[in-house]
């Protein structure tokens, strides 16, 4: 699959319109809830006791009543000290604290988040201007299959944790990258060609020479890779990255 064709184009619409399944994480912002920050702070508080005792069982080590405390004391001073700084950093910005905020819990992982509950929703495509812009940028034309994707919204749906980047994201990106490379360290450089389209544990970046999407691994040498392995083709088209999306679940 190597051209945006409308048969597929039809089918990430539909897609995109779920508000579940329109990008990585959308289920779990569609199913947080907002709470008052107070209660969300009992409700680390249990779930982090609770885990505690979990860990403690998964090792076979006993834990006491002593232990439990004297840890939930060292967490809790942690947490309030965090909030306090948070909190007079955005009053040091003429911000107020949040008085409620949107919350997640699972068995796994505990999320709370200043964004409203429920998935990001659909944005109105890119204007002629901003792709014009982005070409500014990037010093080229973009491909007209990119712009046809787009048609459906300026990003926030298809791959990545909140899906593809929005075409000013993409441009601020893509300054970014060749600025300090793709592991943000200046080991290799970032190619004049790559823009960088979604981000997931790899990133995926579109390829204006080859119509390639090119992944980028940032963790590279905690994986003990070498240099040359930082950037690896991902898919060989847009068409066919799409295509992937689209038959995950």
């Amino acid at each position: 699959m190597d051209e945006m064709t409308d048969e597929l184009l039809a089918r990430i619409a539909e897609r995109a319109r779920d508000p579940k399944r329109r990008y990585m994480k959308a289920a779990e912002d569609e199913a947080r809830i907002e709470l008052p920050v107070e209660e969300i702070e009992r409700r680390e508080e249990e779930w982090t006791r609770r885990n505690l005792a979990r860990s403690a069982a998964a090792s076979g080590e006993e834990i006491s009543a002593e232990d439990v405390e004297r840890y939930m004391d060292e967490w809790r001073a942690s947490r309030d000290a965090a909030r306090r700084d948070m909190e007079a950093q955005m009053r040091a910005w003429g911000q107020t604290p949040p008085k409620t905020k949107s919350f997640i819990e699972t068995e796994h992982y505990i999320r709370a988040s200043s964004e409203p509950p429920g998935a990001r929703p659909l944005q109105p495509p890119p204007t002629e201007n901003d792709w014009k812009a982005l070409e500014r940028i990037v010093g080229r034309s973009v491909p007209e299959d990119l712009k046809r994707l787009y048609t459906i919204s300026d990003g926030g749906f298809g791959p990545g944790f909140t899906g593809l980047n929005a075409v000013q994201l993409i441009g601020a990106g893509c300054e970014d990258h060749r600025r300090r490379g793709p592991d943000y360290c200046g080991t290799v450089p970032y190619s004049e060609s790559f823009i960088p389209l979604a981000t997931e544990r790899l990133g995926y970046h579109y390829d204006l020479d080859t119509g390639r999407i090119i992944s980028s691994n940032a963790h590279w040498e905690d994986e003990e890779l070498e240099p040359d392995d930082i950037y690896a083709i991902a898919f060989q088209s847009l068409a066919a990255m799409m295509e992937d999306w689209l038959s995950r679940s």
